[in-house]
């Protein structure tokens, strides 16, 4: 699955339908399916290497979820109360 949008460009209803289906996941899960995790992590200023600060995985305000979005199988995940999605 690749990132495909966040919550802020999309329809409250898409959103909502798919906060309603999903399952909380694990990071390591989540990596599985999501190829492009690291790009979206460095973008969203996340370090590699714990020795350097933050991982997007040590973050423990950052939760992972697999669902359904607009009818097709997606994870997401919540960062600062968005909604990040891979379809």
């Amino acid at each position: 699955m690749l990132y495909t949008t966040c919550c802020i460009h999309s329809t409250a209803e898409a959103i909502h339908a798919m906060i309603d289906k999903a399952r909380e996941i694990t990071y390591r899960t989540f990596r599985k399916h999501c190829p492009d995790l690291d790009a979206w992590a460095e973008a969203m200023s996340y370090f590699r290497n714990p020795a350097q600060g933050l991982t997007l995985k040590n973050d423990w305000h950052v939760a992972y979820f697999k669902s359904e979005y607009q009818g097709k199988p997606c994870y997401y995940l919540t960062h600062s109360a968005i909604e990040h999605i891979w379809t």
